[in-house]
């Protein structure tokens, strides 16, 4: 049973990793990137559940738990910020949909190398394109 667990883990996270960008990159063209978007939230939510499933099976790692919950929430907390029109959604749906990419490529890194300077690098570097995608939202208000 971990065998198939570990790859649906990873199956999930590859389509994540490869369906956010595919969605950022509708977004940006102008396309509502629907598909794309619930894809991504469908391999979101599947790694949440798979690593939560991992985290609890391997002794020393509950504590993973809470950080595949976090992703889960940040994802869908992205994609309802826009949708139901939040107060400064404009700022916070980078940093959610972004929070949730940041943590699939941290968990590839992590996972892959298992050093732990791979803990902190991708939030640092994720930072860059966050705050592009935050002056791209509020650039396109100040036009409209």
């Amino acid at each position: 049973m971990g065998a198939t667990l570990t790859a649906l883990h990873v199956t999930a996270g590859t389509a994540g990793l490869l369906l956010g960008p595919l969605w950022l990159a509708a977004r940006v063209r102008g396309a509502a990137g629907r598909s794309l978007a619930a894809g991504y939230q469908v391999a979101v939510a599947a790694v949440a559940v798979t690593g939560g499933l991992l985290a609890v099976a391997e002794p020393g790692l509950g504590w993973l738990v809470p950080v595949a919950v976090l992703t889960a929430l940040l994802a869908v907390g992205g994609a309802l910020a826009r949708r139901r029109d939040w107060p400064r959604w404009r700022t916070l749906q980078p940093h959610l949909l972004g929070g949730s990419y940041v943590a699939l490529v941290t968990g590839l890194l992590v996972a892959s190398t298992g050093d732990p300077v791979w803990w902190a690098v991708p939030a640092l570097v994720g930072q860059v394109p966050i705050a592009l995608a935050k002056r791209r939202l509020h650039h396109r208000t100040l036009l409209a």
